[in-house]
């Protein structure tokens, strides 16, 4: 399979979450930017926590998906790897650029 197709199904997938998580990392970084590098841990374990309960109902309500993938040739597992790569790569990028500017 080549990887524009690869990337255009993984994107339909995150498409289903990508608000949620976005929000999430928005207010994730309105708090790093006013209370400071202090409070990275607490905010890191919320954004993977948060990411686990986005997990839990994307498998529990929209499990059926799922087959779409899988017909198309990409498994779950490759789906969530990169889907929570991605979205944990993107929330230490922000808050690193956060922490330069601040």
């Amino acid at each position: 399979m080549n990887l524009p197709k690869i990337i255009r199904l993984v994107w339909t997938f995150y498409k289903t979450f990508i608000l949620a998580s976005f929000i999430i990392t928005a207010c994730c970084i309105v708090l790093f930017w006013k209370y400071g590098i202090s409070s990275f841990a607490i905010l890191f374990w919320f954004k993977v926590t948060t990411l686990g309960v986005i997990y839990y109902f994307i498998n529990t309500y929209r499990n059926r998906e799922y087959y779409y993938f899988k017909n198309l040739g990409i498994s779950k597992i490759f789906l969530w790897i990169v889907i929570l790569t991605f979205d944990l790569m993107m929330f230490v990028l922000l808050i690193s650029q956060t922490y330069k500017l601040r």
